[in-house]
């Protein structure tokens, strides 16, 4: 018996993953293949079409947010018995000749190929369509499809394809779509032909980035500022910064009262976004929430390491990612080239933030000194408590980073 090429779908989707062609700009997703196990592993194969690529686009500029998918594939299997014919054989080009192909009304049972879509968010269906004619909604191709013999399984356009698209009328962001698209032949019985499972979220749009971006920036700086005044003119404060600075001699009370202070705030907000790196089946959603608040692990979209022009996660109103593990995953989304990148970056911004606090505390004992100078005040040498104090703050913020 013969097949034809592409007809092995674990191989065909693995050189169409990592041999995608460049020109191609699409936002192609992540999914899953939900047929039965019988019939992908039947033998003699059951009639498929065997997705390789789904493109999803989620127009966020419109009132209607459409959101468009495109499942390219190839057609393979048989609904009836007999040799597979060679791919130069007249069968199929034959129209009245339905052998190893997906046709629009079935000759034997006079029914339609019917294609059913289904997207749930939640515990809630936030649209299922009627039931409606595959033959309809198929691209490049027009049924009865046949397979794609010479097609090229890394060239998406050279591939058969169909069609989904629905308005929802809102940005449905902090939610990801749960999308199951499948098609059942119109034969007797109505076996399943297609089944594809995705899960696609939708951007959180400039205004909900911004807010969980510089909202907890906000919230640091208002604690930094409590954490201050209460150092200072608290019943137990003191205005000599060498004490409201640090928390060294306080007394237990002021202690109590100045925390949890700034450096604790941050490692909340850094234990939130380090969460979404975890390697857990969160959903969609999650990680690109946590992901602004990457500032406060350092991270940034810089590729000191892989040297690559960075990950643009987020294409055609939707987030795409492709890694086996959280902490890729949420590389991806911070907009770095590798995983690689993450260490690097970090160590570079933290080193650019241990000079600064270097630089600042030069700058108070500079600016001390000069108002001992003009004053003619002579009651300490502030050089015994330059390094130890500047050393303390480096050791601090790494502390805290």
């Amino acid at each position: 018996m013969r097949f034809p090429p592409l007809q092995s779908a674990p191989v065909a989707a693995l050189v169409a993953l990592l041999a995608r062609p460049s020109q191609v700009s699409a936002a192609f997703i992540n999914f899953d293949n939900c047929l039965d196990q019988n019939i992908r592993n039947s033998n003699p194969l059951h009639l498929q079409f065997i997705p390789l690529f789904v493109d999803a686009r989620f127009n966020t500029s419109a009132k209607s947010h459409n959101l468009n998918l495109t499942i390219y594939g190839n057609v393979s299997g048989q609904a009836t018995q007999g040799d597979h014919p060679p791919p130069g054989d007249p069968l199929w080009s034959n129209p009245n000749d339905m052998f190893g192909k997906i046709v629009d009304v079935s000759p034997s049972n006079n029914r339609y190929s019917t294609l059913f879509q289904r997207y749930q968010v939640l515990t809630f269906d936030a649209y299922e369509a009627e039931p409606s004619r595959f033959c309809n909604s198929t691209l490049n191709d027009s049924c009865p499809l046949i397979p794609s013999f010479f097609a090229n399984a890394s060239d998406p356009d050279s591939l058969s394809a169909f069609s989904v698209s629905h308005d929802f009328y809102s940005s449905y962001a902090f939610a990801t779509f749960a999308t199951t698209i499948s098609a059942k032949s119109g034969d007797a019985g109505a076996p399943d032909i297609a089944c594809i499972s995705a899960n696609i979220t939708p951007a959180l749009g400039h205004t909900l980035s911004g807010l969980l971006t510089y909202l907890p920036v906000a919230i640091l700086i208002l604690v930094a500022i409590a954490t201050a005044a209460a150092g200072i003119y608290s019943p137990w404060g003191s205005t000599d910064p060498f004490k409201w600075t640090t928390n060294y001699g306080r007394d237990q009370d002021l202690l109590r009262l100045v925390t949890p202070g700034f450096g604790d705030c941050l490692q909340y907000v850094q234990f939130i976004f380090l969460t979404g790196a975890l390697s857990l089946n969160y959903p969609g959603y999650y990680a690109p929430v946590t992901k602004q608040a990457s500032w406060s692990a350092l991270l940034f979209n810089s590729s000191y390491v892989s040297q690559g022009d960075g990950t643009q996660s987020l294409q055609d109103g939707i987030y795409i990612t492709n890694g086996t593990y959280g902490m890729t995953r949420m590389s991806q989304l911070v907009g770095m080239t590798a995983v690689r990148d993450i260490w690097a970056c970090m160590a570079v911004w933290l080193l650019v933030v241990a000079v600064a606090v270097v630089v600042l505390c030069q700058l108070a004992f500079l600016v001390r000194w000069l108002i001992r100078l003009l004053s003619n005040t002579q009651e300490e040498d502030l050089r015994q408590k330059n390094w130890p104090l500047s050393g303390g703050m480096v050791v601090r913020q790494k502390e805290e980073y």
